[in-house]
């Protein structure tokens, strides 16, 4: 395997799993969840969030295939519809807001007082919602080499070191960047995602035409 296409395909995963993830977008939510919280505390929740999305995306890059074999799917037909997924969560994040395929703002303050806000909504589904799930999935599709494997597992891994990073810092880049901040860099992400929806939705339908 070409040492080039590795790296490509390394710089595609953290991409696209850093677009959808959007660890920036988090960080309002994440300061208005913790703000009563200990630094102790706070520290916790953002450890068991990121473990937590973790253990989602690996969990479902594990058993998506089989998944498919259960239902009858085809990773084309998976390709569709996650990229229109990908394209309404793009098209939120461009508006500025939270996609309500990730977070709706009764279960923010649902789950407000509770202890485990690093586990839901924080971990799920604010980081690894359905689009996370679905593009982690698609990408291991791609990944059919071992060095390709590879690439996407520490590229998820990197992805939730960055993750983890920002929301350890949340409390300062809120203050520093605000709202407009959050807004203007959640918008770049999302132009980014769209692209990528774009280009999942054109693969897939091109491929099934191709067998038709």
């Amino acid at each position: 395997m070409d040492l080039t296409v590795t790296l490509e395909f390394f710089g595609y995963v953290v991409a696209a799993l850093f677009a959808i993830i959007n660890p920036v977008g988090a960080v309002p939510t994440t300061v208005y969840l913790t703000e009563d919280f200990s630094v102790a505390e706070r520290m916790k929740v953002i450890r068991s969030s990121i473990i937590v999305a973790g253990g989602m995306l690996f969990g479902f890059v594990a058993v998506g295939v089989y998944v498919f074999q259960i239902l009858g799917i085809s990773i084309n037909d998976f390709k569709i519809a996650g990229g229109f997924l990908l394209f309404k969560v793009a098209f939120d994040m461009l508006q500025g807001k939270t996609s309500n395929t990730k977070l709706t703002r009764e279960e923010s303050m649902d789950y407000a007082e509770r202890d485990a806000v690093g586990i839901v909504p924080i971990g799920t589904p604010l980081l690894a919602g359905p689009g996370s799930i679905t593009t982690a999935i698609l990408l291991n599709s791609r990944a059919d080499t071992i060095p390709l494997k590879i690439s996407l597992i520490v590229g998820i891994i990197f992805v939730l070191i960055l993750s983890y990073v920002i929301l350890y810092f949340a409390t300062s880049i809120s203050r520093k960047l605000g709202k407009t901040g959050t807004t203007v860099i959640s918008r770049i992400m999302g132009l980014l995602l769209a692209s990528i929806a774009v280009e999942l939705i054109t693969s897939g339908i091109i491929a099934i035409a191709q067998t038709v």
